[in-house]
């Protein structure tokens, strides 16, 4: 071959050894670690409100709270779930744990397709014509 497709191969290698050692080390992570901890699904979110009695100071603008909600999505609907003040630190904690666990499989996932990509280029760079059997 070319010293261009040399190069081009050598390139595609070290490519995919990159990924393959990135990818190595979120696969430890996500075995390793995060499959030992619990995940919440969803995100965690305080909001302020008014309960409106006559005479409150939330009808002036002193809203009650913070209240802990969590805000997630089911069958194309958000659905906010009210969390107890006493839980909330533990649903902080998995919460925090599913945003890692989702974060890290994303980056997996496009690591995949990186690397498809660049096995199908050097399967490209590699495949020869009949024609050039001859010559080999």
């Amino acid at each position: 071959g070319s010293p261009e497709m040399r190069q081009d191969i050598s390139r595609i290698r070290q490519e995919m050894g990159r990924l393959s050692r990135e990818r190595w080390g979120l696969e430890r992570e996500l075995v390793g670690v995060l499959s030992r901890k619990f995940l919440l699904k969803g995100s965690l979110v305080e909001k302020y409100k008014a309960c409106n009695k006559q005479g409150c100071r939330c009808t002036r603008g002193e809203l009650h709270g913070p209240f802990c909600y969590l805000s997630l999505s089911q069958e194309g609907k958000t659905k906010m779930i009210f969390i107890k003040r006493q839980h909330w630190q533990k649903a902080k904690e998995l919460s925090t744990n599913y945003r890692q666990w989702r974060q890290r499989r994303a980056r997996i996932v496009k690591i995949n397709r990186e690397m498809l990509a660049l096995i199908d280029q050097m399967g490209k760079e590699r495949t020869v014509e009949v024609s050039s059997l001859e010559k080999r």
